[in-house]
């Protein structure tokens, strides 16, 4: 077993620290933090739009506000690529050492110009050009990410080459800062217009379809399968066996799969469709509560079933962060890190309850969740409730007992120890 643990040890360390400071990844995670805000401003009025309560829909209907309070969720989940292009223009540039907000800029001219507009004829025969919110939702997010990231680092490189407009002294800071921006800009949106010009000429039209059919559909049919579930949970659970925070790295990567899934799910039920995708964000936030290991039992188990007055207060002290999703107290004090005790069932309690969830609803027991974009701390059951009706959150409920019975073999263990380790302090004294 030691020599196991030693060989993954001297294997996936390496491999999770270079994923942890991988610059590009770092950008998008951070990116996505950023437009939080917006995505779940977006999601509550759709969740306060579609509550299921038919005299609460239909009087949203008969009073015209229906309409109204679908605006916020159109502008927002809707406009996703729009504004994580902008936020990950700006963080990638900045955290360069260079201006931020044109990065970001930067990024949002060369998103627009590769993507494709639209000719609608009206009655009257006149031509409207308008862009649609095809490509400027769910369905543009690996297009935004790659333009992001791409544009941001041709703008540090011309700018590093010293490809700028120079101002004489006593010209405002503002004035400077704009001059400056102006050819690593235009450079920038110069070259993106020449691959949206040479796109035009092909089958696929531009560079969305290219990228959609080849890239992102097949990538998110991966991430988002049973295989991925099991490749990403084991991942993020052996990272943290080894003391590197596994959801800051898997979760930078498998987010970029399972959210856009996500906000397709919630873009079909807005137009009144079944969502689709089962293992998205929202599945594994929904199914795997309570952090890393799904914890929150262990906590309970502390509390209750100790006998050890460590490991009795160490529960008392992190069930109330743990509810909201924060275990670092328990996986660092119990300790779970390097603890080969406790790896069977830091792994197997959050494994087991996904792969139930997930054949649950692949029979039709459980529905495929929503894909609001709630806090990622929502306690469960209120989760549950929201995602998906109360199915999920009465399975929530089961998990929990579930997670506990997973547990307590290997606590009693643990426990056992700690206390013959507190007889034999009592007994020195």
């Amino acid at each position: 077993m030691q020599k196991f643990m030693n060989i993954l040890e001297a294997k996936l360390m390496p491999i999770g620290i270079k994923l942890g400071n991988n610059r590009y990844l770092k950008a998008i995670n951070k990116s996505f933090m950023i437009i939080l805000p917006l995505t779940i401003f977006g999601s509550i009025f759709t969740l306060v739009s579609s509550f299921p309560v038919t005299a609460w829909t239909n009087w949203l209907n008969e009073t015209g506000l229906a309409t109204w309070l679908a605006l916020p969720s159109k502008f927002t989940i809707d406009l996703i690529s729009l504004y994580t292009v902008v936020s990950l223009g700006y963080v990638f540039t900045k955290e360069e050492g260079f201006d931020g907000f044109a990065g970001g800029l930067t990024a949002l001219v060369s998103f627009i110009i590769v993507t494709p507009l639209l000719q609608i004829t009206t009655n009257q025969e006149s031509v409207i050009t308008a862009i649609g919110f095809d490509w400027l939702g769910a369905r543009g997010l690996f297009v935004a990410m790659i333009i992001g990231c791409m544009s941001s680092l041709l703008f540090i490189f011309f700018n590093k080459k010293g490809w700028i407009i120079k101002m004489p002294e006593g010209v405002p800071p503002m004035v400077t800062k704009s001059f400056s921006s102006l050819i690593p800009m235009f450079l920038v949106g110069s070259l993106f217009l020449v691959i949206a010009y040479l796109f035009s000429f092909t089958s696929y039209g531009s560079l969305h379809s290219l990228i959609y059919t080849f890239i992102a559909s097949p990538l998110q049919k991966v991430g988002g399968s049973f295989g991925g579930m099991i490749i990403f949970t084991l991942a993020l659970h052996i990272l943290w066996f080894f003391g590197i925070h596994g959801g800051n790295i898997v979760n930078s990567i498998s987010n970029t799969f399972l959210l856009p899934l996500a906000l397709e799910n919630l873009a079909v039920y807005q137009a009144g469709g079944t969502p689709e995708f089962i293992y998205t964000t929202a599945f594994k936030n929904t199914y795997q509560f309570g952090g890393a290991g799904m914890t929150i039992s262990l906590c309970v188990l502390m509390i209750f079933v100790a006998k050890s007055q460590r490991y009795k207060a160490l529960g008392k002290l992190a069930l109330p962060a743990n509810i909201f999703y924060i275990n670092e107290p328990i996986i660092f004090g119990t300790p779970m890190v390097l603890n080969p005790t406790m790896i069977i069932p830091f792994i197997l309690a959050p494994l087991v309850t996904q792969i139930l969830a997930y054949g649950l609803t692949v029979v039709g027991v459980l529905p495929v969740l929503i894909g609001y974009q709630i806090p990622w701390s929502m306690p469960p059951v209120i989760s549950g409730f929201i995602q998906g009706g109360w199915q999920v959150a009465l399975y929530q409920v089961f998990s929990l007992f579930l997670t506990f019975i997973i547990y307590y073999p290997f606590f009693k263990v643990i426990d056992k120890q700690a206390c013959l380790e507190e007889n034999a302090i009592k007994t020195e004294e």
